[in-house]
């Protein structure tokens, strides 16, 4: 299964979403390296929020390595992600790209991404 950056991010906090995403999730995750800086953005803007405080930013680093995931490079499937990142942002082409190529579905906590019907890929939306 390909996990969206969305979703690590409400599991490393343990939120109510990503406690519901846990039993949902394959045993095997595989990530983008993108990830890693898309989950990274995250944490600082909630940060930078207020929305949690510095131990939470720590047990959320801790828990996302926890998990094991496994992280692809996709920088040599380029004309994939520029076609994929015109109907999708650019970030979500990594996970979509990936996705295809592994045959593997999408685990997402982003609704519109998880309607695109016509990106050949299947999508596990988490709310």
């Amino acid at each position: 299964m390909i996990l969206d950056a969305s979703v690590g991010v409400e599991v490393a906090l343990s939120s109510p979403v990503g406690r519901r995403a846990i039993p949902l999730l394959a045993d095997e995750l595989i990530v983008p390296e993108l990830f890693y800086a898309e989950f990274h953005s995250v944490l600082h803007k909630l940060r930078l929020r207020k929305t949690i405080d510095a131990a939470q930013v720590r047990e959320a680093r801790t828990a996302v390595r926890r998990l094991a995931l496994l992280a692809m490079p996709v920088h040599h499937l380029e004309d994939e992600l520029w076609k994929a990142s015109q109907a999708i942002s650019a970030y979500d082409a990594h996970y979509v790209v990936l996705a295809r190529v592994m045959k593997m579905p999408v685990a997402t906590c982003d609704a519109r991404l998880a309607k695109s019907n016509s990106l050949g890929v299947r999508f596990l939306l988490i709310s």
